[in-house]
């Protein structure tokens, strides 16, 4: 299974990096790894030079307000972690660590794992909704489909669905978010003929062979790929 990767954009240049994350967050980078206060979890911590073009990515994700553009383009390093997370309880650990990161002036958040990016505000938002996990998640189109990409992390099979009536594309991506969520959160079963339902509609699980991936690609599953059929409406 892979761990979770993420970026922080940093203001500080790389050689002030390890000072910084010393005195604003007890991270020592001397070490392999480390905890963080308040997360029960171990991190690795990496460092690396400023990205360039780094607001382009952000903003190709989610709209940035002038000022997050502006001090996007001006960070001065990175601040990676890889994680591994066993349950929802671990996952909230981190959401929680993010908070600190921000609040010790970090810009934003780049989740390798989907190619999510979003700035400190947007990601807050989105991990204080119902479903925080969405904010690690992309949805991908591929043929007449929907697939997930990010799940491997928490855990799970990528999931997909089929773009025809009497679902609209937004509803799939919605159907997607909030089976992921369940199986996560709640261990809703996902095998082959599970069943699956939301308020309106029910869904079964299928297998699913044909994936948008090849098995040697950096964006491949190793937990496999499942398929969500419509079986009412």
């Amino acid at each position: 299974m892979k761990p979770f990767t993420v970026a922080f954009p940093l203001p500080c240049v790389l050689e002030e990096a390890p000072k910084f994350l010393l005195e604003k967050l007890n991270i020592d980078m001397s070490k392999k790894q480390v905890m963080i206060p308040g997360s029960s979890l171990f991190y690795t911590p990496i460092l690396q030079g400023a990205a360039e073009g780094l607001e382009a990515i952000f903003a190709e994700h989610s709209p940035l307000s002038e000022e997050e553009a502006k001090a996007l383009a001006s960070h001065k390093s990175l601040f990676f972690l890889e994680f591994f997370v066993k349950n929802a309880e671990e996952f909230k650990s981190f959401l929680f660590v993010t908070k600190k990161i921000f609040d010790a002036g970090a810009l934003g958040i780049y989740v390798e794992n989907s190619g999510c990016a979003w700035s400190a505000k947007a990601f807050l938002d989105l991990t204080s909704g119902e479903v925080p996990m969405e904010a690690f998640v992309n949805i991908i189109e591929n043929a007449d489909s929907l697939f997930t990409l990010g799940l491997e992390p928490f855990g799970l099979p990528d999931l997909c669905t089929a773009v025809k009536a009497p679902l609209s594309e937004d509803e799939c991506r919605s159907v997607l978010i909030a089976a992921a969520a369940s199986i996560f959160e709640d261990g809703a079963e996902y095998e082959s003929g599970a069943k699956w339902a939301d308020e309106d509609r029910e869904f079964e699980f299928k297998k699913e062979a044909k994936t948008p991936f090849a098995k040697n690609s950096p964006e491949w599953n190793a937990q496999g790929y499942a398929r969500l059929v419509l079986r009412s409406k």
